[in-house]
């Protein structure tokens, strides 16, 4: 019996899980005991046969489903696992061999609560723009996250790098089994954000996120039609964030632009379906062409037509949504603290009673509001350092330098934001610094293979 659990749903990936595998095997020594348990998914390669024939010295078990999708593999896997500490692991990210460490320090420091651990894209060499579009979106994700006192969003909360106790994700209920394909972890993200379970990030917990070899623009295809379905159920599950979600832009909207595109999406499919089809080869197409423009506005309708076709498949021919519970609710409640106390008054103030909204004084003097936002968690103690110093930043230090620079003999002087985040942070700045590094040695090999290939 082991205390933790990674769980690994995966499908037909066998040479990439075979790699992570061999990661989570060479974890580092005094890594706390844990077993693997792969959630083989509908494979139709030579997954079993390499998991049959596989030796590790970390305890593997495996199960397998019939291709139920990510999230009731994961729900199975939770289910038959002995550790009381689960960690869930996409199998196309390459761990750290920190990583099981990382996660059980984290709910060490920090019981009771859902852990992320980042998973940036692994340094390589991309032209393409789809390439570097999602590189950009995953990196950016990651940074921002790891910013001290970011207040999560349910948005935030990926199953792809993430822990939390057995006992919880039970109580939870899991995996909602709707959202097969898609949302399923910004749905419980939510839910957990709603319980007013602490969320935290854990920069050590690291891995590399092999996008490169699993992502293809028609595979993004295939994954804005799940958003779609899954955006509709969330928004008649959760009416309260459906402003957030996109497909709040187009249901129940007037104007004829948005009544021609659902009308398109809920009865034109059958016709437009096989010439969409060809969408990815027509943007290769335009790339190679050079014409950037043309790409990104063909991008963005083929996006938004995959995305309400899914959307179709859950709402049919009436696309209105539940109202939104929250638009005549009672206004929230707004905890007052006052700094005069100190801040470490204030902090427990915050941690004990969890506010929404806060409104922050010292003495008389305003300092701002901690605003309420929807779908985010409540405000914690740790939030409050990190607020008052962009407070100082937006607010105070503005007029602090044009007072300084109006003095003689003074130069301008210029605040860049990433410095303030390099000193902010600087255990994923490390992380980032080693993913350009690596990427700089991928791009001077390819160079002189180049080279050499033509010499």
């Amino acid at each position: 019996m082991v205390d933790i659990s990674v769980i690994i749903p995966t499908h037909n990936r066998a040479a990439m899980l075979k790699s992570l595998l061999g990661k989570l095997d060479a974890q580092r020594d005094g890594t706390p005991a844990f077993e693997i348990l792969v959630v083989a998914d509908g494979c139709e390669d030579d997954t079993s046969t390499m998991l049959a024939s596989l030796r590790t010295r970390v305890p593997l078990r495996t199960l397998s489903l019939p291709g139920v999708g990510p999230a009731l593999a994961r729900n199975a896997g939770s289910q038959v696992a002995s550790g009381r500490l689960l960690i869930f692991l996409d199998d196309d990210i390459e761990p750290g061999a920190n990583f099981v460490a990382a996660h059980v320090a984290e709910h060490q420091r920090h019981p009771g609560g859902v852990v992320i651990g980042p998973y940036p894209p692994l340094p390589h060499v991309a032209t393409d723009r789809f390439r570097l579009s999602a590189r950009e979106w995953w990196t950016r994700h990651f940074e921002r996250v790891s910013l001290p006192g970011h207040r999560f969003a349910f948005t935030d909360v990926l199953t792809g790098n993430l822990s939390l106790d057995a006992e919880l994700f039970h109580a939870m209920g899991g995996l909602d089994p709707q959202f097969a394909r898609a949302r399923e972890d910004f749905e419980f993200g939510l839910r957990v954000i709603k319980k007013g379970v602490p969320i935290r990030f854990a920069p050590d917990a690291f891995g590399y996120h092999l996008e490169h070899q699993t992502m293809t623009l028609t595979g993004k295809m295939v994954r804005r039609h799940q958003e779609g379905r899954s955006d509709a159920l969330m928004a008649r599950k959760h009416p309260d964030i459906q402003r957030l979600l996109e497909i709040h832009r187009f249901a129940g909207r007037k104007g004829w632009k948005k009544r021609l595109r659902r009308i398109i999406a809920t009865r034109a499919g059958s016709v437009l379906d096989p010439l969409v089809k060809a969408g990815p080869r027509v943007l290769q197409t335009l790339e190679k062409a050079g014409l950037r423009r043309l790409y990104e506005k063909v991008e963005r309708q083929l996006n938004g037509y995959h995305y309400l076709r899914g959307a179709a498949e859950v709402l049919g021919e009436d696309w209105r949504l539940p109202p939104d519970p929250t638009a005549s609710a009672d206004e929230i409640e707004v905890l007052e603290i006052n700094l005069d106390q100190g801040l470490e008054a204030a902090e427990a103030m915050l941690a004990e009673r969890r506010p929404l909204a806060a409104r922050i004084v010292n003495g008389t003097i305003l300092v701002g509001d901690m605003c309420h936002q929807i779908g985010a968690e409540p405000w914690d103690a740790r939030h409050l350092r990190p607020w008052l110093n962009r407070q100082a930043i937006r607010r105070y230090l503005p007029v602090a330098l044009a007072e300084w620079q109006a003095l003689p003999n003074n130069v301008p002087t210029r605040l860049s934001d990433l410095t303030l985040n390099f000193l902010n942070n600087p255990s994923f700045r490390a992380h980032t610094f080693e993913q350009h590094l690596q990427w700089m040695q991928a791009k001077l090999r390819s160079a002189l293979d180049e080279k050499t290939s033509k010499s």
